[in-house]
Formats: structure tokens, sequence, C-alpha cells
């Protein structure tokens, strides 16, 4: 790159933080550390709660179109005199409709995808316990009668309106330069929802190295100890790993779940009536945090039930030395290399589970193995120098046109 740029990214914040939130800061990092000048427009979805009944109103229509995002984003690109507009999330108050501002100002427009609500009106391709593809190259109006979004027909209805207008206005092919999602396996199901596939761009997410030097990697421990990070939420798979927990029977064996979630009080009477006492549920942490626990690790289990766009926990594994188990599904199994850096178990099968767990219990040196391995492809793929590279590329050649 010639010169250092000007990128405008944007973001909708959503009322609980998530991976989409930490990826789009630490590329706003690497690029700043590079010396590029990058200014962040935000919306923040907790806002809403303080709307008065009108305004909230008004979202059903501004979900597809805000006029006030437009303006802001235009009088904003404008003042910094950008050279890249980059959307983040812009669901649902920013709306498609900044992507007019960039287009009056001749500034070419990337948009992150880390998420399917192009095609599925709860954005996660899941509904009722399962894997849903129902609305996959079709209009979404299954979702708009089965009230996906939050289970209300009015969101839903505003969803199915944005996803629909933008398809008939063809939004994605005439406003957007090009679009970024983390995952070979997350680009397949965006070309099959209608993103056009020359304007897609795969790069996944990274994260900076939590050790210093190879010596400072932590030892395993000496007995099993397996460790969840992430939402306590359905769609994880917590409920799945407990009951699989239960037919493992290892009272000396250690699992630890991280993070919180609106299943956690159910979660915790499960093991209560179990009576799972190795389990421990620690509640929610700060990201170096849940680095230092996954430090004095065995392994990361991620059993997740839907479809993982990437996975960025396991990469936070890798990091640390560690392997991860997942769920042969979706982003996931992509990560993964079976034996190799960790191991794929089928999906919502607790016996399946139950196994590999005892199998890995019983093989500490072969977790040891797989961690080293795991390490040295996170130095390879996933560190901020690569992935900077990487945004590079996109950025020049979306520049190039």
């Amino acid at each position: 790159m010639a010169k250092p740029l000007k990128v405008l990214m944007a973001h909708n914040y959503y009322q609980n933080s998530g991976g989409e939130d930490i990826s789009m800061a630490t590329e706003i990092s690497v690029l700043k550390q590079a010396g590029h000048q990058v200014r962040l427009v935000e919306w923040q979805n907790s806002s809403i709660s303080r709307m008065s009944r009108l305004e909230k109103l008004a979202l059903f229509w501004q979900t597809t179109w805000n006029i006030d995002s437009n303006n802001r984003v235009y009088q904003t690109l404008k003042a910094f005199n950008a050279d890249l507009f980059h959307g983040q999330n812009l669901f649902p108050l920013a709306s498609p409709s900044v992507y007019n501002a960039a287009y009056r100002l001749d500034v070419p427009v990337i948009q992150h995808l880390r998420n399917f609500r192009l095609g599925c009106l709860n954005a996660y391709l899941y509904r009722q316990g399962s894997v849903c593809e129902d609305c996959i190259g079709r209009n979404p109006w299954r979702g708009l009668i089965r009230r996906c979004y939050r289970d209300s027909w009015p969101a839903s209805a505003s969803l199915w309106q944005m996803v629909t207008t933008h398809r008939w206005r063809r939004t994605w092919q005439h406003d957007v330069n090009a679009f970024i999602t983390p995952s070979h396996f997350s680009a397949n199901k965006l070309i099959e929802i209608g993103v056009p596939e020359d304007k897609l761009y795969i790069k996944p997410n990274f994260i900076a190295d939590p050790i210093c030097t190879e010596d400072e990697i932590a030892p395993h421990p000496q007995r099993p100890l397996f460790v969840f990070a992430g939402r306590l939420s359905e769609e994880k798979g917590v409920l799945l790993l407990l009951k699989a927990w239960c037919l493992v029977k290892e009272p000396d064996w250690q699992l630890v779940i991280l993070g919180d979630g609106p299943d956690r009080l159910k979660l915790e009477q499960f093991c209560q009536e179990k009576q799972l006492e190795n389990v421990s549920f620690i509640g929610r942490l700060t990201h170096d945090q849940v680095l230092e626990r996954f430090q004095t690790a065995s392994l990361i289990l991620v059993p997740s039930l839907w479809y993982e766009t990437f996975g960025r926990v396991v990469i936070e594994a890798f990091a640390c030395g560690r392997a991860a188990m997942v769920s042969d599904l979706g982003a996931l199994a992509e990560l993964v290399d079976e034996n190799t850096t960790g191991c794929k178990v089928p999906p919502g099968n607790e016996r399946a589970w139950a196994a590999r767990l005892q199998w890995c219990g019983n093989h500490l040196n072969e977790l040891k193995q797989w961690g080293n391995t795991a390490r040295s492809i996170y130095k390879h793929f996933f560190t901020p120098e690569v992935n900077y590279k990487q945004l590079m590329e996109i950025y020049t050649g979306v520049l190039r046109g």
C-alpha cells in the first residue's frame, strides 16, 4: 500500500457483546498499528429501550432504509475524506441505506458478513433445536410465518421487508464492491443465499498472540481438565455436553464452564440433579481471563448445534497451545484437523461425545501433541500479522476496481 488509508468503519453493537464486536475491534486495532487512519461510526442496540413508542414503530421501516443513518454516514465520510467504507454489523439501526451514502461520494464499499442474515431472518440458520435451511436460496417468507426473529411477527416482518426489498433492489450486486466472510463454509452458504461469488473474499478471524515466547506455554494439567467457553444458550450445545459428561463418570476429571447466558440456571440445576460435583460454572470473564483459563486446560470443547460461521474460540485455544474437540458441523469442522489439532464429533450425539471425552481423558500425551501442532497452525494462519496482509490484499483489490 503506497500510502496510509483512511477507513471508515460502521458497526451496530448488539445489546450483548459477542464475537462480532471483538472481531471488529481487533481489525481496527491492527489497521491503526500499521499506520492507517480508522474512524468508527457506531450505533448501540441498547438505545432501543430508551426510544419512545413512536420511534420504535418507525424502526419497522428504518431497518430497511434509515435516512438519518444515511445522512450521518454521508457527513462523516465527507468530513473524514475516507478512502474506503467498511461495514460490519448494520442491523437494525444503520440499515443498508449507508451504502448509498458511500455511493454518492464514490467511496468503495466493503461489507463484512459474520452471520447469515441476508438469507435467514434469525441470521443463524437454526430453528427449534436444529439446523434449518428452509429459506436458503428462497424468499424467506417461511421465517415471517414462523416468527423466526425473536418469536415476534412485527420484528420478523421488518426483517423480511429489509431482505426482500434489497434483493429486489439488487443492493448486494450494485452497492457493495466486496464482501468478507471468515470461512469457506460460510462463503458457500452465502453464495447459496445470493451473495455474488465474484465479490466474496474469505478472511479468517484472528487474535493477538497471548504468549510472548514458546517457553511461556503453560504445561498441561496432570489430570484431565476440559473447558467450555461461550454463551450459555441452546444452540451452543452445553446441555448436550453435560449429558455426555454424565456418561463419562470420572469423578477426578474436571469440566469448567466459562460464560453466561439465558440457560445458565437450567444448566446449573441439571448439574445439581445429576450430582455432577466435578462441573464448575465460572461465569462471564474478560477475554484475557478466558485465555488464562485455556492455558490451564487439557482440551477446549465446542459442542455447537448450529452453523458457526467461524469458531473464534478454536483459534483462541490454538493460540494457547491447546487442541479443540468440536462438533463436526459448519466452519468448526473446517478449522480442526482430526487427530492433529483436535477431534470432531457428530453434533447432538451425547454418546459419541462421551466416548470421545473418555478417550481424550485417557490419552493426555496425545492431547499435548495436538496442542503443539495447534499452536503452530495458529502462528502460520491466525496472527494479526498474517491477517493484516490478507485485509490489505482485499482493500487493494477493491481500490483498483
